[in-house]
């Protein structure tokens, strides 16, 4: 398997996490849950870009420019939406606040399918 393949193969089990989470109660630790959730599979995802990316023949070192990257190779169509999911897990790593982590899981129930949408460009 390549390095690619492995990647794809736990993304698809860290999404299924992830939709899995956004289907409980939103209770305080339901959120929470899923926020971190959220976290690991957005990492997986760019990292997942990233190798897609370099398999093009590009190269491109940080979430923010994977997306880009990806938005070039159409790959991904809401780069909108895909800056708010980085910012969102930017805000996670660096601060803790009710209101920002109410509003980071409000986005989080919409990642999941993002990230099919991706992996079924990139299938």
């Amino acid at each position: 398997m390549t390095k690619l393949q492995n990647l794809i193969k736990d993304l698809k089990k860290a999404n299924q996490r992830l939709k899995e989470a956004t289907r409980t109660k939103p209770t305080q630790m339901n959120k929470d849950a899923t926020i971190q959730r959220f976290e690991f599979t957005f990492e997986l995802t760019w990292k997942t870009i990233q190798e897609y990316v370099r398999d093009q023949g590009f190269d491109c070192k940080s979430p923010r420019n994977s997306i880009r990257e990806a938005v070039k190779l159409d790959i991904i169509n809401n780069p909108k939406q895909w800056f708010a999911f980085l910012d969102n897990r930017n805000l996670i790593a660096h601060t803790y606040n009710e209101k920002i982590a109410n509003s980071i899981y409000r986005n989080a129930l919409k990642f999941p399918q993002e990230v099919d949408k991706f992996l079924k460009e990139i299938s």
